[in-house]
């Protein structure tokens, strides 16, 4: 019968419940308690009470009941500080609590777990083996509920940022981002507005900070203040030394842009402006960045036109000399109302505690 009862339960059960079953026979077999009787019912319970331990019904994933993990904490506690009452006072619980807790994940396991005495508990050999076994799984447990709420409330995860404006302006905002939030990481792609704004609809990227918003149903958007415009020169030029330009005075210089960034909307800006000029603007598009682009200034292939938080990113070879104030582009912070992402709304709040959005002076 013995042998019959332990094949089922074999047979029923996954490779980790006939685990415990050995350690069941093991442990009463130390005990002197080898009597055929006794080890069936414990073979019965065993096969019961496991069951309800969380293991996947046959083709399905989800277990048909999830374990109280709070046994097994008071049980590693209690072989830790050798003592419920110690244990319970380390979890800030009752000593009773600990106890029943112990009592009911033996009942669950068909086996005693600790030895009690006036010198505190030890664990059984069943108990060692058994809190071997659960460990690492206590452990993945533990570690995913960390990293699960650390997602939810935006302290780990992934942010995808575009951005069609030089990064100074918004500095101060991403590096307290990063002090508070090191635990995400931040991927940051340099496009145009409109690009930018299609990234964000697409959900390649979560939040865009561009110069043009889209109209669109979903997407939100933050007015982060206007930014004023500067007249890249060489030292050299005529007009190197004035306080501030009008656009138009410089009418007759060769414009040239970048295609990417906030070119695009540099360059219909120069295109409005010159509405009433007596000629059109000469103006050259360039597939090169800011940097190489306020360089080739300084080696006289033209003038440019740079939003003023570049004024950082001038080379010495050139001066920077603002527009007048009706020169300036709105500045934009786009995501999508349906983005999940609890790392987009970390940001968004630093962005608007951080000052940024204000008119650019």
């Amino acid at each position: 019968m013995e042998g019959a009862e332990a094949a089922m339960v074999e047979t029923r059960t996954e490779s980790g419940r006939r685990t415990l079953v050995e350690l069941i026979n093991e442990h009463l077999t130390a005990q002197g308690a080898a009597n055929s009787v006794v080890k069936e019912r414990e073979a019965r319970r065993l096969e019961t009470d496991v069951a309800g331990i969380a293991y996947p019904a046959p083709r399905s994933g989800m277990p048909a009941t999830v374990p109280d993990f709070r046994l097994f904490q008071y049980a590693f506690a209690s072989v830790e500080h050798g003592s419920f009452r110690r244990a319970a006072a380390a979890l800030n619980v009752q000593q009773s609590t600990v106890s029943r807790s112990i009592r009911s994940l033996e009942d669950r396991v068909g086996a005693k777990l600790f030895e009690r005495g006036h010198a505190g508990i030890r664990p059984t050999p069943a108990g060692n083996r058994f809190l071997e076994e659960v460990t690492l799984g206590f452990d993945h447990f533990r570690r995913a509920t960390r990293r699960v709420g650390a997602l939810q409330r935006g302290e780990h995860g992934e942010l995808a940022i575009a951005v069609s404006v030089p990064f100074i302006r918004l500095g101060h905002a991403f590096k307290r981002f990063r002090e508070r939030y090191g635990g995400i990481s931040v991927e940051i792609v340099e496009a145009t507005s409109s690009a930018s704004c299609a990234s964000v609809q697409q959900r390649t990227v979560d939040v865009a900070f561009v110069t043009k918003v889209a109209e669109h149903g979903e997407v939100r958007s933050l007015h982060m203040g206007n930014e004023r415009m500067l007249a890249v020169l060489p030292k050299s030029h005529s007009l190197a030394g004035a306080r501030r330009l009008n656009l138009e005075e410089l009418r007759r210089e060769r414009f040239i842009l970048s295609d990417g960034g906030s070119g695009p909307e540099i360059e219909d800006h120069l295109i409005r402006r010159s509405a009433k000029w007596a000629v059109s603007p000469n103006i050259q598009l360039h597939r090169v960045g800011q940097c190489n682009l306020i360089n080739m200034v300084a080696m006289g292939f033209g003038v440019t036109i740079v939003v003023g938080s570049s004024l950082r990113a001038a080379a010495d070879e050139v001066v920077l000399v603002p527009l007048v104030a009706r020169n300036a582009l709105s500045l934009h912070a786009v995501w999508m109302d349906t983005n999940p992402n609890p790392a987009l709304q970390r940001l968004l709040d630093i962005v608007r505690e951080s000052g940024c959005v204000r008119m650019a002076t």
